[in-house]
Formats: C-alpha cells, sequence, structure tokens
C-alpha cells in the first residue's frame, strides 16, 4: 500500500515537528524559567510537574522525538540492494523500537493531558500539540507496517502500556513536594528549616518588588508557619525577603529587640506599609497589597490549601 511506503517519511516528519516543538518549550524552561508570553504555557512550564527531579519534562520529550526520528530515517543509509540482510534485520528492529516508542509517548502524553486539564487547569497549545504528534506516530507506525504477528504485537503493546503508565505515576509522585509545604521533622536547634522548593521567575520578581516597597516579615526559626511561609516564596526569592528573626538564640542575625519595639504578637507577621497583617499569606494574597504589577503565576499558593 501507498501509506506502507511512506509512512517512515511521515512519522520522522512528525517526529522532527516535536522535536521543534519540544526544544522550544525545553529552551523556555531553562533560559526563562517558564515565562514564554502566554499565560497557559507559563502556568504548565512552572507547575510542580513540569520537572523530573532537576531534569526539565520537555528534556524528556525531545530526547523521545530525537530517537524516534532516527529510528525513522535509519534504515534510509542502508541500500536494500545491494546489503538485504541488514537492510531488514535494522527495518525489522527500527519498526519494533518505533512500535514501543509511540505506544509510550502515547500513554504518557495521555496523562499529562488529564494533568492539564483536572490538576494544572491550564490549556498549553505547545502540551496539546506535542500529544498530538506522539499519537500520529503511534497510529502511523500501527497502521503504516505490515505486522506479521498481530497477536504479540498486541500483547507487547498492552505490556507496554502498563509500563508507561506505572512510570507516569512514579513520575508523577516524585514531581510533586511531598509533605506538601509544612515541615515533618523537628526545627534544627538556631537555624529551623531548610527551604526546599525552588523558586520561578514569579517568585523572585514579587520577592524584590515586596523589598523595594519596604515590606518586612517578623517570624522566628521555631516557628512552623514562617517556614511555610517561606516554603510560598522558595529558596532564591526568600533571600531577597527583609526578614526580621525575633528568636533570642537564632544562629543567624536575631533581633528580638526589633521585633519587641514593633509590637510582633504572633509569628509570622508582615509589616505593608506600615500596617500589621498577621497569618501565612498567599503571594497572590501580598501581590495585592502591594499593588504588584508583574507576573502572578505563583508555583506553590495552591499548596497552602492542602497542607
Amino acid at each position: 500500500p501507498i501509506f506502507h511506503q511512506y509512512s517512515r517519511l511521515l512519522i520522522g516528519t512528525i517526529a522532527i515537528l516535536g522535536i521543534l516543538d519540544t526544544a522550544y518549550l525545553t529552551w523556555i524552561k531553562l533560559s526563562h524559567n517558564g515565562i514564554c508570553g502566554m499565560k497557559d504555557c507559563e502556568i504548565v512550564l512552572t507547575s510542580p510537574f513540569a520537572n523530573i527531579g532537576d531534569f526539565p519534562l520537555t528534556g524528556l520529550g525531545l530526547l523521545s522525538y530525537v530517537a524516534v526520528a532516527i529510528m525513522a530515517f535509519m534504515p534510509t543509509l542502508i541500500n536494500p540492494k545491494t546489503d538485504r540482510q541488514r537492510y531488514q534485520q535494522i527495518d525489522n528492529l527500527t519498526w519494533l523500537g518505533l512500535f514501543v516508542m509511540g505506544i509510550g509517548m502515547t500513554v504518557f502524553s495521555g496523562y499529562l493531558m488529564y494533568l492539564l486539564a483536572f490538576t494544572i487547569a491550564a490549556a498549553c497549545p505547545f502540551c496539546i500539540a506535542s500529544a498530538l504528534f506522539s499519537l500520529s506516530i503511534f497510529a502511523s507506525t500501527l497502521f503504516g507496517h505490515n505486522w506479521k504477528d498481530l497477536g504479540q504485537v498486541i500483547f507487547m503493546g498492552i505490556v507496554v502500556a502498563l509500563l508507561s503508565i506505572l512510570i507516569s505515576l512514579v513520575l508523577y509522585n516524585t514531581s510533586v513536594p511531598k509533605g506538601g509545604i509544612s515541615p515533618s521533622t523537628p526545627p534544627q536547634p538556631g537555624i529551623g528549616w531548610q527551604i526546599k522548593f525552588i523558586s520561578t521567575a514569579a517568585e523572585i520578581q514579587l520577592a524584590e518588588h515586596l523589598t523595594k516597597q519596604g515590606a518586612k516579615m517578623y517570624g522566628s526559626y521555631l516557628c512552623s508557619h514562617c517556614y511555610e511561609q517561606k516554603q510560598l516564596f522558595g529558596k532564591q526569592a526568600w533571600a531577597k525577603i527583609t526578614y526580621i528573626e525575633c528568636a533570642e538564640d537564632a544562629i543567624e542575625n536575631p533581633q528580638p529587640k526589633v521585633c519587641k519595639q514593633a509590637n510582633i504578637q504572633g509569628f509570622p507577621t508582615w509589616i505593608v506599609d506600615g500596617k500589621a497583617e498577621p497569618g501565612v499569606k498567599k503571594l497572590a494574597e501580598l501581590a495585592q497589597m502591594t499593588n504588584y504589577q508583574g507576573s502572578t503565576l505563583f508555583k506553590y499558593d495552591r499548596l497552602l490549601d492542602k497542607r
């Protein structure tokens, strides 16, 4: 059939489109910290699901499309007339590889679409395009080759699909911060808890804005709610916040007299425009209090409701 003759070319072309798509997203993720000019795109790229550890998820998609492109075009490097046996071996192996990759990418993309719809609640067009590319590669592989043992192919497809679901669930569990924003261990004497979350551009911009506006936070290293506030900002952004440590035995710059003079009644307490604002504040609240005009795609605000 004509479709069989050109199926590899079609698969390779789709893979190249996928490479361009995921390469762009990876570049945005690494160089612009998720800011791509489209709100839904930014929400997705700055969400907890955008990384596997320190590795961007878009990079995994890029590597997958590169692998598909290589397998799609590999047999064209061999002359079937002069090296028929080798050509047949490469052809069979790459079709099998394309089938496995197609199922895995389709299942994983389907799971990511579920997260976009029901967890992240954002419609990133680049992510949707990648999911369609993955589905097209799988369909072209399934119907673009004459599979001799269909039963074996179906069995292998089920196994690969189940493994892909399992891997997706594992990646999901590792991408979301465990334990939320609250501490799960006793504080270190004089230090408290180390901030675990990584800041995005939005948190850093807000922190810089709050400092320029003269906003300050009063707290104690023993205060778990103070730690939650720090977590909402993330490590990089929190370093830019004006923070007054009220515990006398704190190791780093204790200022109990300053806290007493400010009549601080509880921790944490924000002083914004001369007014005391006690309690943990979502970053969106702090932004509204100080007339912040920058990006409001704060990564961890939603976790405050789940503590």
